[in-house]
């Protein structure tokens, strides 16, 4: 199994400057996508035993870690706690950017138990969960852990996230513990109970807060199969984020699984923009937050190493895409150590470590952002130049979606496609998205040109 890992905690970005204070190292890990299916000969012990056995039991495994386009087996999720232990042994905050389940979770299940009933497809979920809450705080003992839910996260489906369901309930208390450390998240097991979203406040920071939010509700695929019949899950929870918006304080750091925004890869296969949300739900997210402020919003789901810069009123929110363990997308897994203000969330610089899987190479650095593109700190103005770059220099495209993939060849974007994913940066809704993709086609006047 390849669990080590070139280089160690050594091999960390540089702290501040001399008489600041050091930042801190948190560590950002997204779309673990785990799949307990993948060893056939021992998934009918795992459905039969508690969660707490199920280290054991596939540790008898002899499976290599997963290839490209295929989910996280317990090799690969292994290698990669260790990996991340090797670089990071004691981070004050750990971030899990949602997708815990595997693709096609529900069929992967009825393929192994085709006469299991309703309860113990649900009960095999719940497993699931504990087990990788556990996995996690094993490795992280005393890490303050925030989560977010994916879009396969759930009994009833894909993007069909449930409000007030047994799942989020269950999961709530498969999380608590490492959520709530320092009794910093005392309402966790209400709120995510309730819709999967929550607040919480970062000890690194005494009271600093921190809101996690289940984006699944704004998807432009989202569905409320096993919900309340003509309810609006996505504009409650909306209700309920400008509600805390006043009382929130201080710049709060901002979690959700899937981005504001334009899905570039779609929008390429359909030779249109395809938005990730409802663009009605995108608008009011973007009026809430300018009156928050943020000082930093993580999110996954994309598999890639990516940024947007949200526009708002009276300013912009630079954000990260944390690229993925899951090498589903045909990306190498990667996860991101990340520097961070030492007086408020607010990050620095990242460095990306990755697994080669088109090697035997063990996991490594792959970049450090500052040091790649040229830039101070990872923010929004330094996201603007880095997206100016972009457009005029083919060498810092070049570099930008080799990163983007974590290294991996596999499944590169195509060079002459950059444009689409490069206006997917700053336009998070169609209309704009498309004028900047059409600019392409349109004859250059005479000096500039726009872009």
């Amino acid at each position: 199994m390849l669990a080590g890992c070139a280089g160690s905690s050594t091999s960390l970005p540089p702290s501040a400057p001399r008489g600041g204070a050091p930042p801190q190292t948190w560590l950002l890990t997204s779309d673990v996508h785990f799949n307990p299916f993948d060893d056939a000969t021992l998934v009918d012990r795992l459905i039969a035993s508690p969660a707490g056995q199920w280290h054991s039991i596939l540790s008898e495994s002899t499976k290599p870690p997963s290839p490209y386009f295929s989910d996280t087996n317990f090799a690969l999720l292994e290698s990669a706690l260790a990996a991340m232990k090797s670089v990071l042994p004691d981070p004050p905050v750990v971030v899990v950017a949602g997708d815990f389940m595997a693709h096609q979770f529900p069929d992967r299940f009825a393929k192994a138990d085709p006469s299991a009933p309703p309860a113990a497809y649900e009960k095999f979920v719940d497993k699931t969960m504990v087990f990788l809450a556990m996995e996690f705080g094993a490795s992280y003992p005393s890490a303050q852990f925030v989560v977010a839910l994916g879009n396969n996260d759930g009994y009833c489906g894909n993007y069909m996230s449930t409000p007030a369901s047994p799942f989020l309930s269950h999961t709530a208390m498969a999380w608590r513990a490492l959520v709530n450390r320092g009794r910093a998240a005392s309402n966790f097991v209400q709120q995510f109970s309730n819709g999967g979203y929550y607040t919480m406040r970062l000890r690194p920071f005494g009271a600093m807060p921190a809101i996690v939010l289940n984006s699944v509700f704004w998807s432009s695929f989202y569905q409320n199969k096993c919900g309340k019949p003509g309810s609006d899950p996505g504009a409650d929870e909306l209700d309920w984020l400008a509600s805390r918006a006043p009382v929130i304080g201080g710049h709060p750091l901002l979690m959700t699984h899937i981005p504001p925004g334009i899905d570039e890869y779609a929008s390429i296969n359909n030779n249109a923009a395809t938005p990730l949300y409802k663009e009605a739900y995108t608008q009011r997210l973007l009026s809430i937050l300018a009156g928050m402020s943020p000082s930093a919003f993580l999110l996954g789901h994309i598999h890639h190493a990516t940024f947007e810069i949200a526009p708002i009123a009276g300013g912009r929110i630079g954000t990260l895409g944390i690229p993925s363990i899951s090498p589903n997308q045909g990306n190498n897994p990667a996860f991101i150590v990340a520097l961070v203000s030492a007086t408020s969330p607010m990050l620095t610089d990242t460095t990306t470590y990755a697994l080669p899987l088109d090697s035997l190479e063990p996991w490594s650095k792959l970049y450090s952002f500052n040091a790649a593109y040229g830039l101070q700190a990872y923010d929004s103005t330094n996201l603007l130049n880095l997206q100016s770059s972009m457009a005029s220099d083919a060498t810092v495209r070049k570099a930008f979606f080799n990163n983007y993939n974590s290294g991996s060849t596999t499944a590169t974007p195509s060079p002459e496609k950059w444009r689409w994913y490069w206006c997917g940066h700053t336009n998070l809704t169609p209309a704009p998205y498309s004028d900047c993709v059409d600019q392409r086609r349109r004859p250059r006047r005479s000096g500039s040109a726009k872009t």
